[in-house]
């Protein structure tokens, strides 16, 4: 079993710099035991937080993975980010970059993807109206006033739920998605070529 404790005291595992002034002294623990996680915050003044579903939520002891995303202190700058791996090779992102280029790689055929669909839907509305006056030609429908108003509005009720059923799915993936790329070390956007170089060129970190 190793125990990592984290804070603005210690350098072990890795040293918090002092411009990240929320994080406290003790301010929090990690244990290692076997492929058991633990994380437990030290009574800190700011709070100790990991990721779910995109979102940082408050805890003071909680079962986590190596990949779990863990910040120690405020939002921003005043608080210090890290996955959970860290505590075991600080300065080694190679994982993580990996599994970022696996995850670039998935974004790029959701875009393509989408980029198809959006091209569909762009002469749906067109397709559909063409349809309604075929449909509001017919000997059967003409006798009814009702009905020939009802093929004609029929296109413009349909045609933006078709859309949202064909788009909106892909488009909450890409908008996820792209929302993972960012650095395993500063959190700050990664472009195309730190992806895949595996190398971020603002920090350094591979």
């Amino acid at each position: 079993m190793q125990t990592f404790t984290l804070g603005l005291d210690y350098e072990t595992p890795f040293p918090i710099d002092g411009k990240h002034a929320s994080v406290s002294h003790n301010h929090a623990t990690i244990t290692v035991d076997g492929d058991e996680w633990i994380l437990c915050d030290n009574g800190s003044t700011n709070g100790t937080y990991v990721e779910e579903n995109g979102r940082f939520r408050k805890i003071a002891k909680i079962r986590i993975s190596p990949s779990t995303w863990i910040r120690l202190g405020e939002q921003g700058h005043r608080g210090y980010y890290f996955k959970a791996r860290r505590v075991l090779s600080p300065n080694d992102y190679r994982e993580d970059f990996n599994e970022l280029y696996d995850t670039y790689q998935e974004l790029e055929k959701k875009k393509i993807m989408l980029d198809s669909k959006r091209g569909i839907t762009k002469y749906l509305g067109s397709v559909l109206t063409l349809c309604a006056v075929g449909f509001s030609m017919l000997p059967i429908i003409q006798t009814d006033g009702m009905l020939v108003r009802g093929c004609i509005a029929l296109p413009g009720l349909l045609s933006p739920l078709l859309q949202s059923m064909l788009l909106n799915r892909l488009e909450r993936e890409v908008k996820g998605l792209s929302a993972n790329m960012i650095c395993p070390k500063c959190r700050r956007a990664l472009g195309k070529d730190d992806i895949i170089s595996k190398e971020h060129a603002y920090c350094h970190a591979h």
